[in-house]
């Protein structure tokens, strides 16, 4: 019995461990954005042709601050506050990450414990760097959702698919999907476990 005992323990570190490595290793790219902003496009084209290369090497994120509801001159648009809770998460991140808010523009982005206002083309090596680093910690470190937590702000609610204005309702409820994605697992990890277990002891007596 002893023996069956031990082989369970065994099985189970196995099964638990592998799970856990693989979501701390998770990166998460937040971008705070104004829709129609060319800065923002040119870091969502970055990102993107960096998952083209590896689609597991981050999640990227879009939560869109503001949003114009005139963009045919783009010189002149009419600039309006998409999400108060962007907003608000927004100055939370630039108070945490003691960014300069006189010089607030769009995109700021928050990998881990950087965090940038603008994004630059010629030179976005601060940025791999970033994502580099976070994918090499132990541990996820995610500033932007322990924000939104402290200021009970749902995280889901502002994160926006590129294009969507924050005027419109539609929300690209991605923090959802992915906990009722860990649910099924834990659930079918406990399945195995079980069934597992129950094997031993079956075959434990037999012996």
């Amino acid at each position: 019995m002893k023996r069956v005992i031990l082989s369970f323990i065994a099985i189970v570190s196995m099964l638990v461990m592998v799970p856990i490595a693989k979501a701390d290793s998770d990166v998460t790219v937040y971008m705070f954005t104004k829709n129609g902003c060319s800065a923002c496009e040119a870091a969502r084209t970055y990102f993107e042709g960096l998952l083209e290369k590896d689609k597991d090497a981050f999640k990227l994120v879009n939560i869109e601050v503001w949003c114009g509801d005139d963009l045919t001159d783009p010189n002149n648009p009419q600039w309006i506050l998409g999400s108060e809770d962007a907003y608000n998460l927004l100055m939370a991140a630039v108070e945490h990450y003691k960014l300069d808010a006189n010089q607030l523009g769009t995109p700021v982005i928050a990998i881990g414990n950087y965090a940038s206002i603008g994004f630059n083309t010629n030179d976005p090596s601060d940025i791999t760097d970033a994502i580099n680093k976070a994918k090499k910690s132990k541990k996820e470190v995610d500033v932007i959702k322990d924000l939104a937590k402290e200021n009970n702000i749902e995280l889901s609610s502002v994160i926006k698919d590129f294009g969507v204005q924050s005027c419109d309702k539609t929300t690209a409820d991605t923090t959802k999907s992915s906990g009722k994605y860990d649910a099924i697992i834990i659930v079918a990890i406990f399945v195995v476990l079980i069934g597992g277990f129950t094997s031993l002891v079956v075959l434990g007596r037999k012996k």
